[in-house]
């Protein structure tokens, strides 16, 4: 995987972990919810800020709109709310967060991105994603229940 490739990926995945918070502090009426999603405009956005300025150091280009992917769950969770916005964003933080550890581990492994910054950011930003998944999964607990 290229540099500009991993920037490209983890930047339209951020977007949408900040977007989808925001639309949990409007959408839902849970206050897990709610503060799960402050969570993610916080923590998201705090590494968004980080990844623009290594990218600006070294040269990257950071998107300034989400993938394709990334638009089509922000425009289906944009459409929800109440129980139905709780159960479906507690699922798409689960799938994202996912998707985002195993692009962070493959750029953080031996056989990762080039530049060594960009792994050390990868690799520092793991905990963190571990502890939102696990974080989501017991959401979508809390939600089912609703």
């Amino acid at each position: 995987m290229s540099n500009q490739d991993f920037v490209t990926q983890a930047s339209s995945s951020n977007m949408f972990e900040i977007a989808a918070g925001n639309l949990a502090l409007h959408n839902s009426t849970n206050a897990n919810v709610k503060a799960f999603g402050n969570h993610m405009v916080t923590d998201h956005g705090q590494a968004a800020t980080e990844m623009a300025t290594l990218a600006a150091k070294k040269g990257w280009t950071v998107p300034t709109a989400m993938a394709t992917k990334e638009q089509n769950n922000y425009n289906t969770l944009a459409g929800l709310s109440g129980t139905a916005f709780d159960k479906q964003f507690a699922m798409m933080m689960i799938t994202s967060h996912q998707e985002t550890i195993a692009l962070f581990q493959n750029a953080a492994g031996n056989s990762g991105v080039p530049d060594a910054d960009l792994r050390n950011f990868a690799s520092g930003k793991l905990p963190t994603l571990k502890e939102h998944l696990t974080d989501s999964q017991t959401l979508q607990t809390q939600v089912s229940n609703e």
